[in-house]
């Protein structure tokens, strides 16, 4: 480009300028056919609806928020509200009830975008009437009558009529861009607001990172809630390369779009890669012992750097095509976030020839801390830190970050999570090592470090990483603050039992892998029991934020109980445990490792 943006909307204005008939974005349209929009006509949309959207009240430093499923109206309403010099927030349509009235207090919210009237019934009535207007543009037949709500057609592609009239440029890079709500692992959600010229600092971070986001042609997913900035940010990332985003509206769908798609970078968290893998392993368990066999010996070969490891991935990239062909024929590497990805399966991919690479990030920064890069990569690090990024570690190990994308403070003088050192430092809340060519490696989080009662500190992310080898365990959540021994909860993707024989076949399986999984580690380390549960984690719950991390608190308070027989059982050495796993209720399984 051959000028520097300072707000987003002048970075859409630019590439519509100097590029208006590349396209931008692809996205499904009745037929379900992929059609194309070019930057000048995705601007001129824009535009289009931010006058639409001014005519409805909204202004310069307006809080509107989005509460729809990704998609290209999402993005189309998104860039819209910057033009106005609205302030966007992303509303998680899973968002917990609780949750929507403290996001629209401390936000100050003045409007609600929806597409699907039913959002309307999670907020109390006297929410919605205090808002300055509720803006719906699905499906009027299931709206219920409010006082101010309107209904707006969002425009689809391509724009019909001639250019239409400029907006007023009434922005600066120092107003506010967006507010974004901490996922809340810990508690309740903290309200962050960032200006228009840190997130242009954190664009111009990752196109330093990713060079390969500007190798044109360049094709990316668009497939993670909007709600959540990463997703946005990564958007805005492909306007300023040049790259071609394509909306899926279907997340659950993903899948079989890649191949359509072609992607040359795809962004997952790592339960994605996780599920796409034990689909593979599933597989290959159907195979004759002795294939199966060998195949996985391919796998473990292909593992390292050695001579051979490079001749065992060539094999491996024609052994497994149609694993690898899940992702398309243009696939560059994938990227992970949000949690750790365990190692096993970034080597076991690494065979395969596709290159997973580990970021990461605080919505205290919305400049991303770390990551690996395509052509400077640890496996078991989260790389080294992005341009614009000051890492140092603090006296007890937490590591420290400063740069333009910290965040000044929390919304409303919210009681803080994390805070800023005398010497402008953010305090990260991750215990992590600094080798001595700047890669950095996660140790845990200081929150969620405990004590046992022998006096042994446990991080338990470590733990639960190895447990989650096992390729049928979904979570694993490790317990054992103030005990003798620690525990684990797992959650697994196996099929829930029958009988009670069936689930205790099961448990048994499970046991002698979860076993082999954790040998090397000390025995003060080792959970010594499991509470094996066939339901899996959800959001309904409050077990999972919307990034999908755990909420341990939550997941203990719903467990507790079987977690204490659990202990009461390893306890007792007459207890049926110590000879066979304890069927509780179809459900749950009680087994010693």
């Amino acid at each position: 480009m051959t000028r520097q943006a300072t707000t987003l909307p002048e970075l859409l204005i630019i590439r519509a300028n100097e590029r208006p008939n590349d396209i931008t974005q692809w996205y499904l349209d009745d037929n379900g056919q992929w059609s194309p929009a070019s930057f000048q006509d995705f601007y001129h949309q824009v535009v289009n609806l931010a006058w639409t959207l001014k005519s409805f009240g909204i202004d310069k430093g307006n809080v509107v928020a989005i509460m729809a499923a990704t998609g290209l109206e999402w993005e189309l309403l998104h860039h819209a509200v910057l033009a106005l010099g609205g302030i966007v927030v992303g509303i998680d349509p899973d968002e917990a009830t609780e949750q929507l009235e403290l996001i629209v207090n401390i936000a100050g919210i003045k409007v609600l975008i929806i597409d699907h009237a039913e959002h309307l019934n999670r907020f109390k009535t006297e929410t919605t009437e205090r808002l300055q207007s509720v803006i719906h543009f699905g499906d009027r037949s299931t709206a219920k009558p409010i006082e101010n709500l309107t209904f707006l057609a969002v425009p689809g592609m391509p724009p019909n009529g001639p250019e239409p009239m400029p907006l007023p440029n009434v922005i600066s890079p120092h107003d506010i861009a967006t507010i974004v709500f901490t996922s809340g692992t810990t508690g309740t959600p903290k309200g962050i607001a960032y200006r228009h010229e840190q997130i242009i600092a954190a664009i111009t971070a990752i196109l330093d990172t990713y060079p390969e986001l500007s190798q044109l042609p360049c094709h990316l997913v668009c497939w993670l809630p909007l709600s959540n900035l990463f997703q946005r940010i990564i958007n805005l990332c492909a306007i300023a390369s040049g790259a071609e985003v394509y909306f899926v509206n279907k997340p659950q769908r993903v899948v079989d779009y890649l191949p359509q798609i072609n992607p040359h970078i795809f962004i997952a968290v790592p339960r994605f890669y996780e599920k796409l893998y034990q689909g593979l392993e599933a597989k290959l368990d159907k195979q004759p012992r002795l294939v199966a066999k060998l195949l996985r010996l391919c796998l473990n070969a292909g593992e390292t750097d050695s001579k051979p490891g490079r001749l065992f991935r060539a094999i491996n990239r024609r052994l497994f095509r149609a694993f690898i062909g899940l992702f398309g024929n243009n696939l560059r590497f994938v990227v992970s976030g949000s949690a750790p990805m365990p190692i096993r399966l970034l080597r076991r991919f690494y065979s395969m020839g596709i290159i997973a690479l580990e970021a990461y990030g605080l919505s205290e920064n919305v400049v991303p801390i770390a990551a690996n890069r395509f052509t400077d990569f640890r496996f078991g690090s989260v790389g080294k830190p992005l341009k614009g990024n000051t890492v140092a570690l603090g006296n007890d190990g937490e590591l420290l970050v400063k740069g333009q994308g910290v965040f000044t403070g929390y919304l409303a003088n919210q009681e803080p999570d994390r805070h800023l050192t005398a010497d402008g430092y953010l305090a990260s809340g991750d215990y992590a090592q600094i080798d001595s060519l700047g890669y950095i490696r996660l140790l845990g989080r200081k929150s969620e470090l405990f004590k046992t009662s022998t006096g042994r500190k446990i991080a338990p992310v470590a733990i639960e990483t190895l447990l989650k080898h096992t390729p049928s365990v979904e979570h694993a959540v490790v317990f054992g603050e103030s005990r003798k021994f620690l525990v684990s909860l797992i959650t697994t993707a196996m099929p829930s039992p029958l009988d009670d024989t069936s689930a205790i076949v099961k448990a048994q399986e499970l046991a002698m892998n979860l076993a082999e999984c954790i040998a090397e580690l000390p025995n003060y380390k080792r959970p010594a029991g499991i509470v094996l549960s066939f339901t899996r984690l959800s959001f309904e719950r409050q077990e999972l934020t919307g990034t999908l991390k755990v909420r341990r608190k939550n997941v203990y308070r719903e467990y507790s109980a079987w977690i204490d027989t659990l202990y009461q059982a390893l306890d007792d050495p007459r207890s049926a445990i110590h000879k066979h796993p304890i069927v509780v209720k179809r459900e749950i399984v009680l087994l010693k490792l």
